[in-house]
């Protein structure tokens, strides 16, 4: 595979995953959510393997309007009937409150997706991450490619909503790369 494809791919893997996870972030939040790792770096997984890691935040001053338990609940209710797989809901003892829904959608490239419900005294919270499959290629030179030429970059939003148009990397004059960029 050539650089080109290899990074082609990796846009597509990228995309891939962050479109079901979306819809889990709707499912819980129309609104925008904080975003703590944008998601389009790529990671070591293996000698010459990849993967993609993401992860969203609902805003400050969030409530939930249920127990942790019921939305989990809901989650992965919602998670088995749009095709997500292997799915785990998990509370704890004592005096944690908190509730954790893991599955995944290997077909869609999410590897692992993990929900975490949080109550809080000023605001609760509901984080989403996840982490695409290990696919085959150099994440260096993904990375190389994904941050052409010298110079200052559009910075990644702070916040946004799941329907807004990913990016991956930047163009060579630096301003994000979105599908249509690259088509």
């Amino acid at each position: 595979m050539t650089d080109e494809e290899l990074f082609e791919h990796a846009r597509v893997v990228n995309f891939a995953y962050k479109a079901p996870v979306a819809k889990v972030q709707l499912s819980i939040l129309d609104g925008d959510w904080e975003i703590w790792d944008y998601g389009d770096a790529p990671k070591n997984c293996s000698d010459n393997e990849y993967k993609f890691g993401m992860s969203r935040t609902t805003p400050e001053g969030w409530r939930l309007d249920r127990t942790p338990m019921e939305l989990a609940e809901e989650v992965a209710a919602w998670l088995d009937e749009n095709g997500w797989t292997d799915i785990k809901t998990r509370g704890y003892s004592g005096e944690i409150a908190d509730v954790v829904v893991e599955a995944e959608y290997p077909e869609k490239h999410v590897d692992l997706l993990v929900v975490d419900i949080s109550p809080g005294e000023l605001f609760d919270s509901v984080t989403v991450s996840a982490t695409s499959t290990c696919e085959p290629g150099d994440a260096h030179t993904i990375s190389t490619m994904r941050r052409p030429g010298e110079g200052e970059r559009e910075k990644l939003p702070a916040s946004e909503h799941p329907t807004a148009p990913p990016s991956f990397g930047h163009t060579e004059d630096g301003k994000r790369r979105f599908w249509k960029d690259s088509e």
